[in-house]
């Protein structure tokens, strides 16, 4: 079970302080967002704070209440290749959209962050991105690379860029590199694209999603310097009896791959997936997902498929 509160307060037309909590798991209560927000222009806000890393599109399609939050388990491109938590960081945001024809709008995200990497762990965070024992890379990098305290001098910048053609339609990519440990010898780097539609009707979110990560080569057989993860996916879902015996009725499917160590010839844990699933509106505020799984790795079936079933109330 999670919660979530998000606290807005107006200080004039133009300025305004944000403020976002989760109830994590029933475990804990952390913060997602803690910034101050000024808006002169439709083309230009910029925040201070902690705040969603523009990086894909985490902001826009993993978190409840969002449209494009098609299934209830998050796609391997979040749950392995980035935080499947979602992914903060602290520093100083730039967004807005400019009208560049009557019908097409650019959207732009800029920041300057701390990074990956924690200035609290007691161990080297390269030292932790190893192979396992079924053979293939660490995949889970932002579980120890959580951004609480920062571990180095380096603040990288990302940018995301995207088009909107028409309504309801956005296409675009965003990039940062940055370094990750204390040292500052070993670095990451993020390359995202994404295309998201969303109709009365019909919804769509589609990515691929690259990280290169500099290794230590004593940590893995092959003595690689550098490894690369990808992952890739396409999910969609068709809203029908509207308005008919329900608020709607939406069945669903995606589609997905991940790569979780590119340069293993030997493809160890490269996975593909596909999930069926409903989502069901009984009356408007109230939500019930559910959908099965089906996973297999090298041609054969793992041993992690399932159903999965969220109920969500929004207000």
């Amino acid at each position: 079970m999670s919660g979530y509160i998000d606290i807005f307060s107006q200080i004039n037309p133009k300025l305004k302080a944000e403020a976002e909590f989760e109830l994590y798991r029933s475990e804990s209560v952390k913060i997602c967002k803690l910034r101050g927000i000024w808006s002169p222009k439709e083309w230009f806000n910029l925040s201070m704070g902690r705040d969603f890393v523009p990086i894909g599109t985490q902001d826009k399609s993993y978190y409840p209440p969002s449209r494009f939050r098609i299934f209830t388990v998050a796609p391997y491109l979040y749950r392995n290749v980035m935080r499947s938590s979602g992914w903060w960081d602290t520093g100083v945001f730039v967004s807005g959209k400019k009208q560049l024809a009557k019908q097409t709008t650019l959207l732009y995200d800029l920041c300057v962050i701390n990074g990956p990497g924690d200035s609290h762990q007691t161990f080297n965070l390269e030292d932790k991105i190893e192979t396992n024992t079924t053979g293939y890379m660490y995949e889970h990098f932002h579980t120890d690379a959580r951004q609480y305290l920062d571990n180095n001098d380096d603040k990288p910048l990302c940018v995301r860029l995207a088009l909107s053609p028409i309504e309801g339609l956005e296409f675009g990519g965003s990039h940062f590199k940055a370094k990750y440990d204390d040292n500052e010898k070993y670095g990451c780097e993020y390359t995202f694209y994404h295309l998201l539609y969303g109709s009365d009707k019909l919804d769509v979110a589609c990515e691929y999603g690259r990280i290169g990560l500099d290794v230590n080569p004593a940590k893995n057989p092959r003595g690689d310097k550098k490894i690369h993860q990808s992952s890739s996916y396409i999910a969609a879902s068709y809203k029908i009896l509207q308005g008919k015996y329900v608020h709607f009725l939406a069945p669903s499917i995606r589609c997905e791959l991940i790569d979780p160590w590119e340069e293993d010839p030997t493809n160890k844990g490269d996975r593909k997936s596909i999930s069926i699933g409903v989502n069901i509106s009984p009356v408007e505020h109230c939500l019930i997902r559910a959908a099965y799984q089906y996973t297999t790795e090298k041609g054969a079936e793992l041993k992690n498929d399932g159903l999965s079933i969220e109920s969500v109330l929004e207000f």
